[in-house]
C-alpha cells in the first residue's frame, strides 16, 4: 500500500518574524556524501575516490550556473571568484570526520546543506543532520538524496506520474520522520533524477517568502525537467515532476563544472577525471545480488549522443589536467556501470572520434568478462584510442555455487573461470591493464573464497595481472519492492565498533548487520584469512 500523503500545516516555524536576510536570502550552500561507518579510516590499499562523484553529478547544474553572471547561484558562495566550487563539498566516510563538517558549517555559515547517502550511510546523513541543526538552527535548509532515497521512495510505474501512487519502503526517510521514528532533520527529500531540481530549488530559496519549506512546495514547477519526486515530510506534502526527459547532451560535466584533482594508481602518477556517458543510472544485466541492476536502476537511455558526449569531456578532461596541472599526464575513468552500455555502434563512434581528433589522454572504463571476449574487435580498437584499464567484476569463480549471474551469458560453452583467464591474456596482448572485483557473501562456502584468491594471486605472480583488487561484502538494500528488505529500516549501522570495522575498512561496500537473504553474516576469521590473502596479493608488487 502506498503512504497516504495529505496537505498540512508547516512544522518547525519561527517562533519570531523572520530577518530581512530571511526574506531575500542569498544562497550559501554546502554539500557533504554521508558518512558509511561508526567511526575510522578507509585503508589506503581499498579502491576508493577522493572525489564525492555522485554528488558533483546531482550538483553539476547548479554548479555550471554559479560560473555565470547572474542569477541565485551566480551570487551565492559556489560563485566566489576567490574560491574554488570544490570547496563547499564534503566527502565523509566515518563520523570522525564529523569535525571537518563542523570546520565547513563554521567557515561557510550556511543556508542549504545538501546530503547525499547511500543505504549504509543513513545513520551518518542523521547525524550530520543533526550536528548542523544544532549549529544553525530550523532556519537550514537540509535536502536529502542519493541512491538509498531513489531505492525507498519510488513510482511501480514510471508512466503513472501522480502524487498518490508514490509508494515508501520502510526504510524511506520520509516515512519514518511521518511516522515519528526519525527527527524531522530533512526538508526537502529527493528522489531520482536531481540536476535540474536542486538548481530550482536554489532560484525558488531566494525568492521572498516567510517559510521556506511551504514556499518551495508550493512553487516548485513540477515540469523541471527529470524523473523526480520531492517529498517535503514536514509539512505532509509530496510532489511529482511530469516526467519531462533531461537532456544529456545539453548538461554540464562533472570535470567542465568541478575540474580535476584526483589521481588512479592505476594511471601511474597522471591526473584522473570521472566521465559519465549517461546512458542510464545503472547496468543493462540484472544480477540479483547487484543494487544496480536494470530492473531496479532503470533503462538504456540516449545512448545515440553518448559517444560525443565522452569524447567532449575527454576533451574537456585534457583542457582542464593542462590549465590545473601542467605537469601532469591527463587520465579518466568511465563511470558506466558498462562502458556505453557495450554497444558495439556507440564504441565505433566513439572510436571514430578519437582517431579523426586524437587527445593526448588514457582511459578505464568497466566490462564484463563476457563482453570483453565478444566485443574483441572494437575494444582492440579502443587500445589503440587510449584505452589502458578495465575494472571487471569477477565476483567468483563458479556462478552456478552463488544461484547464477544474468551477466554470465556464455556460461554453457565455458566456465567463468576459464572465460576470466581468456579475457586477461586477451587484455595483455593489447597493453590493457585489469582490475577485478570481488564480491563475498553471495552463499559461497568459505573455501571458495580462498580458492578465488588464490587464483588471482598465482596469476599476478605469474603474469603481473589483474593489477587491482576491490573486495566488497554483499549488503542487501532496499531495492523498491524488494520482499527481503520489507522490515528493514536501515537505521543501524552497517557495521558496529569492533575488530571486524577495523578490517571492513579494507573492504569497498561491507556490513555486518544487513547480510543477503539467507546468506550467513560475515565472521571475523574468515574476513581476516581474506585480508591476509589480500595483503598477499598487494605484496607482489612491493
Amino acid at each position: 500500500m502506498p503512504l497516504q500523503i495529505t496537505n498540512g500545516g508547516s512544522v518547525g516555524e519561527h517562533s519570531c518574524p523572520p530577518t530581512d536576510a530571511e526574506l531575500h536570502p542569498q544562497i550559501r550552500a554546502i554539500a557533504i556524501s554521508a558518512p558509511e561507518c561508526i567511526s575510522g579510516y578507509k585503508s589506503g590499499r581499498a579502491l576508493n575516490s577522493t572525489d564525492p562523484v555522485s554528488l558533483f553529478n546531482a550538483c553539476r547544474c547548479a554548479g555550471h550556473l554559479a560560473r555565470g553572471t547572474k542569477g541565485a547561484w551566480a551570487n551565492s558562495n559556489w560563485g566566489r571568484p576567490d574560491q574554488k566550487l570544490r570547496e563547499h563539498f564534503l566527502l565523509m566516510y566515518s563520523l570522525d570526520d564529523l569535525y571537518r563538517l563542523e570546520n565547513l558549517i563554521q567557515v561557510s555559515r550556511p543556508n542549504i546543506l545538501l546530503i547525499g547517502a547511500m543505504t549504509l550511510c543513513m545513520p551518518g546523513a542523521m547525524e550530520c543532520a543533526k550536528l548542523a541543526r544544532k549549529m544553525l538552527g530550523d532556519r537550514l535548509l537540509i535536502i536529502l538524496g542519493g541512491r538509498h532515497i531513489n531505492e525507498t521512495i519510488y513510482l511501480a510505474d514510471e508512466r503513472k506520474r501522480s502524487a498518490s501512487l508514490v509508494k515508501h519502503h520502510r526504510a524511506s526517510p520520509g516515512r519514518l520522520i511521518r511516522e515519528g521514528k526519525i527527527p524531522p532533520l530533512f526538508d526537502v527529500i529527493i528522489s531520482g533524477e536531481a540536476e535540474k531540481l536542486i538548481a530550482e530549488i536554489g532560484e525558488l530559496f531566494i525568492r521572498p517568502h516567510q517559510n521556506t519549506t511551504t514556499f518551495i512546495a508550493e512553487n516548485l514547477d513540477t515540469k523541471t525537467e527529470g524523473r523526480w519526486i520531492a517529498d517535503f515530510p514536514s509539512i505532509s506534502s509530496t510532489l511529482i515532476s511530469d516526467g519531462v526527459p533531461l537532456k544529456h547532451d545539453e548538461l554540464p560535466s562533472v570535470v567542465g563544472t568541478f575540474g580535476v584533482t584526483a589521481s588512479f594508481d592505476v594511471f601511474r602518477g597522471r591526473m584522473t577525471s570521472h566521465i559519465f556517458s549517461d546512458t542510464g543510472p545503472g547496468c543493462i544485466y540484472d544480477c540479483t545480488f547487484c543494487s544496480e541492476r536494470r530492473s531496479i536502476a532503470g533503462n538504456i537511455q540516449e545512448i545515440q549522443g553518448a559517444p560525443r558526449r565522452l569524447y567532449n569531456q575527454l576533451k574537456e578532461t585534457v583542457s582542464a589536467i593542462k590549465q590545473e596541472h601542467p605537469d601532469k599526464g591527463a587520465s579518466a575513468f568511465v563511470e558506466d556501470s558498462i562502458f556505453l552500455s557495450a554497444s558495439p555502434v556507440a564504441i565505433t563512434q566513439l572510436c571514430e572520434l578519437l582517431e579523426t581528433n586524437p587527445l593526448e589522454i588514457i582511459f578505464g572504463a568497466q566490462f564484463t568478462i563476457d563482453q570483453i571476449l565478444r566485443r574483441k574487435e572494437v575494444i582492440r580498437r579502443l587500445s589503440k584510442c587510449g584505452l589502458r584499464y578495465i575494472f571487471i567484476g569477477l565476483e567468483t569463480l563458479d556462478p552456478k555455487e552463488i544461484g547464477g549471474m544474468s551477466k554470465d551469458v556464455d556460461g554453457k560453452r565455458i566456465t567463468w573461470k576459464d572465460r576470466f583467464s581468456q579475457a586477461l591474456d586477451f587484455m595483455m596482448a593489447n597493453h590493457i591493464d585489469c582490475g577485478c572485483a570481488l564480491l563475498f557473501g553471495l552463499g559461497e562456502a568459505h573455501t571458495s573464497r580462498l580458492t578465488l584468491l588464490n587464483c588471482v594471486i598465482a596469476l599476478k605472480r605469474d603474469t603481473g595481472q589483474p593489477l587491482t583488487l576491490s573486495a566488497n561484502w554483499a549488503v542487501q538494500h532496499p531495492l523498491r519492492s524488494c520482499s527481503e528488505s520489507e522490515n528493514e529500516n536501515y537505521l543501524r549501522w552497517g557495521t558496529p565498533q569492533g575488530e571486524l570495522l577495523d578490517y571492513f575498512h579494507r573492504f569497498g561496500e561491507a556490513s555486518l548487520e544487513y547480510p543477503l537473504d539467507n546468506v550467513t553474516p560475515p565472521q571475523t576469521d574468515e574476513v581476516k584469512e581474506i585480508i591476509h590473502l589480500m595483503d598477499e596479493f598487494e605484496a607482489i608488487d612491493d
